[in-house]
This record gives structure tokens, C-alpha cells and sequence, in this order.
């Protein structure tokens, strides 16, 4: 059955009512998002902006690799009633224009933005060959964000890929040693060195690089801390995933918050694919409220429930929090 924004506000409703949650609808207008490390703290009437809630395109398809995935995303982005979505660059078919245009322009009369496109690499490698292919890969993601309209992509540091494979990575909760002969100052010079050949593509393209702490070197505050400061560009801002900081993480929330431009909430209804964190949403907006951020928090659904049903789940939470903090604001 096709979920139409009617169905979905009428289980949205039903779904919150059992959990206490007033039912969801569309974030207002006047919001803005700059990509500024100091973010204004007032705007029109002395009150804060407002973030727009957005979801990202594999929260919908469970990890499966559908061809129509993120132009149904899309859709049922609309149908939900939320500003944006964030594409996984690895589900995307093709990189044909026509095929991102047809993106585009679908996102525009759906009206849906098109808010990050996250896309993965690895500079923490010790053959400069290897590097720079992610290099080029990186800057070939630049201009493909560029070419669609998205005005942010996901950025990785890179592992140093000793645990053997992912899950691996995971079962060890994102530790792993260093590569015999290296030490970690070579890891983050490579990633240095890697971000410093994007940088002028990034400022051509307009499209800022969102430093993610998605495990490795960048997998702590103090880690993207110096990768950030090392390279010193406007066009290098942070990520944040809820989901990646595994002990302490509203301490480490706290850290990075100050020059995040993006957000990703995951939750895990129906328990983790890896792990599942048991997250609280109300201290974590409240942070995002103190550091007066307004840019987009999407969901990154990662549970085995039925993602449908868990998605609207999690953004009327996500929603309930947003109202609580950001309600003083002068179009309703």
C-alpha cells in the first residue's frame, strides 16, 4: 500500500499516542544553516533557529541495495512531512547526469532538499598511491554533490584496517591497533596531507566536507580536533553520529558540537545490526539547543524492526525533543 502523507500522519499519531508522543508534522520555515564555526545565537524576534529534520536514504531500505531506493526516499520524505534526505553515495545506481538531475529535480517538486551526500574513503593507508586514488575519489564526490545541489558530503578519515574486517571493528568496539612500523602521527599527517588536496575543489564547489566520527583516527573528539585544526579551512567542519561514540558519548557530543555542521540520530528499534545504544534524546537535543545549532539532524534508522513503522517512531521522538528546546521562534 502506497503511504501517502495522510496515512502516515494517522499512524504517526497512532504509533506516538502508545509512547506518549504528540503525533508528527513538517518543521516550520525561517530556519537557516551556515557553515560558520561560531553559529549566530539570535536571529529575527531574539530567539534561536530552528533545525530541520531530515532521514537518511538507507534507513528506508534496510541495508538492501534497491535501484529505486533513494528515489523512493525521497518520496517518502515527503509523504512524512520532513525537510530533507541524506544519500548513501554507495546505494546510488549511477553517477549518470541524468540520472542525478532526475534526483534533483524529483527531490524539488517533492519539495525535499537534498541535505549531505555521505560518501566513504580511507587516508589512513601507507601507500600513496592508494591515498591518492581517495583522493580523487573524494573530489570526484565534490563535484558530484556540487552537481546535484547538496551542499555537504560525509567525510572519513580512514581505519588502519588491523581488525581484519568491519565486524570485526565493531566487536572490538572501533579499537584497533596501529599498523606495525607507523605510528599514529603518520595517520593523521596522510589524512592531513589528503583533506589539503580537496580543499580547493571543496571552495570551487561551494560544498563543505563534514568530518564524521566514523571510527578510526576520527573516531574521538580529540582525534577530529586535530584533524580539523591541522588543516585550518572553512570547508572542513564535523558530523556528528550519535551511534559512533560508544562510552561517555554526551561528554563527547559536547566537545565537537561547537563546529558540527550535520547531524545523523541512529536508533536501533528491534536491536542494532552491531550494537544498539539506549541514547537519550531529550539531554542530547538539549546540547544541540545550548550550542545553538540549526543545521539538519537526520535519522539513521539501524534496527531490524520494519523501518517504516520505526522511522516514524524516531522522528516523532526526534520531534517531541525538537519542540521542547527550539519553541520560540516567530513563524509557527
Amino acid at each position: 500500500m502506497k503511504l501517502t502523507r495522510r496515512s502516515f500522519l494517522a499512524a504517526g499519531v497512532a504509533g506516538a499516542a502508545s509512547a506518549g508522543l504528540p503525533g508528527f508534522v513538517k518543521a516550520s520555515a525561517g530556519e537557516n544553516s551556515e557553515p560558520s564555526t561560531v553559529m549566530p545565537v539570535s536571529s529575527a524576534g531574539g530567539v534561536k533557529g530552528r533545525p530541520k529534520l531530515c532521514i537518511s536514504t538507507y534507513s528506508l531500505q534496510s541495508f538492501r541495495r534497491d535501484p529505486e531506493g533513494i528515489e523512493k526516499s525521497i518520496v517518502t520524505a515527503a509523504d512524512f512531512g520532513i525537510d530533507a534526505v541524506d544519500i548513501l553515495h554507495r546505494s546510488m545506481p549511477s553517477e549518470d547526469n541524468a540520472y542525478c538531475q532526475k534526483l534533483k529535480q524529483l527531490a524539488y517538486r517533492n519539495g525535499v532538499e537534498l541535505a549531505c551526500l555521505s560518501i566513504h574513503q580511507d587516508f589512513v593507508d601507507p601507500k600513496p598511491e592508494y591515498r591518492q586514488r581517495m583522493v580523487e575519489h573524494t573530489i570526484r564526490c565534490l563535484e558530484l554533490a556540487y552537481n546535484m545541489g547538496i551542499p555537504a558530503i560525509r567525510l572519513n578519515s580512514g581505519t588502519w584496517g588491523t581488525a581484519g574486517s568491519f565486524d570485526n571493528l565493531m566487536k572490538a568496539r572501533g579499537i584497533e591497533a596501529v599498523i606495525e612500523g607507523y605510528t599514529e602521527d603518520d595517520g593523521f599527517g596522510w589524512v592531513q596531507d589528503c583533506i589539503y588536496k580537496c580543499i580547493p575543489t571543496a571552495e570551487k564547489c561551494g560544498v563543505v566536507m563534514a568530518l564524521e566520527n566514523h571510527w578510526g583516527i576520527a573516531g574521538t573528539p580529540e582525534g577530529m580536533i586535530r584533524i580539523k585544526n591541522s588543516v585550518s579551512s572553512d570547508w572542513l567542519k564535523f558530523l556528528l553520529d550519535t551511534g559512533n561514540f560508544l562510552e561517555n558519548p554526551y561528554d563527547k557530543i559536547e566537545k565537537i558540537m561547537p563546529d558540527c555542521i550535520f547531524v545523523s540520530c541512529k536508533t536501533y528499534q528491534g536491536g542494532g545490526t552491531w550494537y544498539s545504544l539506549d541514547l537519550d534524546y531529550d539531554r542530547i537535543f538539549k546540547i544541540f539547543y545550548d550550542n545553538n545549532y540549526r543545521g539538519y539532524i537526520t535519522l539513521e534508522f539501524e534496527g531490524k524492526a520494519e523501518p517504516i513503522q520505526a522511522s516514524i517512531d524516531s522522528l516523532n521522538l526526534f520531534k517531541k525533543c525538537l519542540d521542547k528546546y527550539y519553541k520560540d521562534y516567530p513563524v509557527k
